[in-house]
């Protein structure tokens, strides 16, 4: 998978004149290429340890009072997946390879693209405000049946989230962010993610929270308006006590 690139701004050209001094170097810019989808799938084993039915009965039914609507067989993503439109376009974005790691959400490709189309997989979704210009407010989650090692495999989709992301600047003035840490209750290769930019006059938040277990792969998602951290954790922690039930 390609990887946080760094592309260096001076080329050596065939045919330059001989520099009398040390040139100016030019700056480093950090690139976040997108890669194409998955083309080859692993095989999956002779037999899981759930049904899709299990998988969706165990998720929560309800988020704040609304309830959720169920969908089955959410992995690999439809042939037709397109990617995010990119909600930064009208500014001057610095670090300018923050654009991309908000516009595809750190993923630069399609999740679980690799997952064979027998894999138990399910989700829920609601919509928890209204459509603000091209921005969906929704909560949601996915989970997918994925031994150790595939489960590694999707959740390395994801990149790193570059340190300089905590703080970004749109026409110079700082109005958005991407920020990541651990939550060691929910297992070492947790990944709980916080992204924030304008839309229109107001402020989208966009949590996730990726993690694993020895059968299946959760991710939990909440991009509101109104979003504060502690009705997304309570969310989560109903989330994965559901699934536990699993076990």
């Amino acid at each position: 998978m390609t990887r946080w690139l760094l592309a260096a701004g001076c080329l050596a050209l065939a045919g330059c004149t001989t520099q009398t001094a040390d040139p100016i170097p030019s700056p480093t810019t950090a690139v976040f290429t997108p890669v194409p989808r998955a083309s080859t799938t692993p095989k999956p084993p002779a037999k899981f340890h759930f049904t899709t039915e299990q998988l969706v009965n165990a998720l929560p039914a309800s988020f704040q009072g609304a309830p959720l609507s169920q969908s089955r067989n959410v992995y690999p993503p439809p042939s037709n997946s397109t990617v995010r439109w990119d909600p930064l376009s009208k500014w001057k974005v610095s670090p300018e390879v923050c654009r991309n790691v908000i516009r595809y959400r750190g993923i630069p490709g399609l999740p679980g693209d690799f997952v064979d189309p027998s894999t138990p997989s399910a989700a829920v979704v609601a919509t928890v405000g209204p459509i603000a210009v091209t921005e969906s407010q929704q909560v949601s989650v996915a989970v997918v049946e994925l031994p150790p090692a595939l489960g590694d495999r999707l959740m390395d989709q994801r990149l790193p989230t570059p340190p300089e992301c905590a703080h970004v600047l749109l026409d110079g003035q700082e109005r958005a962010s991407v920020v990541e840490r651990a939550l060691p209750e929910y297992g070492v290769r947790a990944r709980y993610v916080v992204r924030t930019f304008p839309v229109g006059e107001q402020t989208v938040i966009e949590r996730s929270l990726q993690y694993r277990t020895d059968q299946y792969v959760v991710a939990v998602r909440l991009d509101a308006f109104d979003n504060p951290v502690a009705a997304f954790l309570a969310f989560a922690a109903k989330t994965r006590d559901g699934l536990k039930t699993l076990s």
